[in-house]
């Protein structure tokens, strides 16, 4: 059967390690990877855990960050390439891992699959950038008075709503405010990427 993923050695080897470990206690560990491995940068466990879970399971830090690392990827790769149960267990066995332990693996992605997928789609959405919903603009004239002279000075306004494509909240309102000089640079510089869009499409 075809790999529903690339494999490294640097990944069997880490089938192997986990191997080692429980199979009654790698549930725990998967069902901790699964609930926060959306957040980036995460840590999967605090200091005082991984002492005691590598003191557990007689392996050494760097070994279980490995382990770690290994169940992250695979998941990850499940979300990203929409990987059934039975595909997932059916590569990890081919990478090396005990079919004991790629069917407890497989059973907590077909347990939380769902869920990790949400999470992954809302952590895209609120990473993503707010795009322009609707545009307003008006003009005034600001008049200066001194003994020497009246003097005009023209203004724009720009008042732009924003907000997240497919969120339904989190909008805003961002007012800008040019004068003529600083409206006619701001303009050239659109006029700029409009050029360089075009010459891309």
């Amino acid at each position: 059967m075809n790999e529903a993923f690339p494999i490294s050695s640097r990944f069997k080897s880490a089938c192997s390690l986990i191997n080692k470990l429980p199979v009654s206690k790698f549930p725990l560990i998967l069902k901790r990877i699964c609930a926060k491995i959306h957040i980036k940068n995460c840590e999967f466990f605090t200091e005082s855990e991984l002492s005691h879970l590598t003191t557990q399971f007689s392996v050494s830090l760097l070994d279980f960050n490995d382990i770690l690392g290994a169940c992250s990827y695979a998941f990850e790769q499940s979300v990203y390439s929409t990987i059934k149960p039975d595909a997932l267990a059916s590569t990890l066995t081919l990478a090396g891992m005990s079919v004991e332990h790629s069917t407890v693996f497989s059973q907590a992605w077909a347990q939380t699959a769902t869920s990790v997928v949400s999470n992954f789609r809302d952590a895209c959405v609120m990473g993503a950038p707010k795009v322009m919903t609707n545009n307003e603009w008006s003009l005034s004239i600001n008049m200066s008075n001194d003994t020497l002279k009246n003097t005009k000075e023209a203004s724009a306004r720009f008042e732009i709503d924003l907000a997240r494509p497919h969120d339904g909240g989190d909008e805003e309102t961002l007012a800008v405010e040019f004068t003529h000089e600083e409206l006619y640079g701001f303009f050239q510089k659109l006029e700029k990427v409009q050029s360089q869009l075009d010459a891309l499409s």
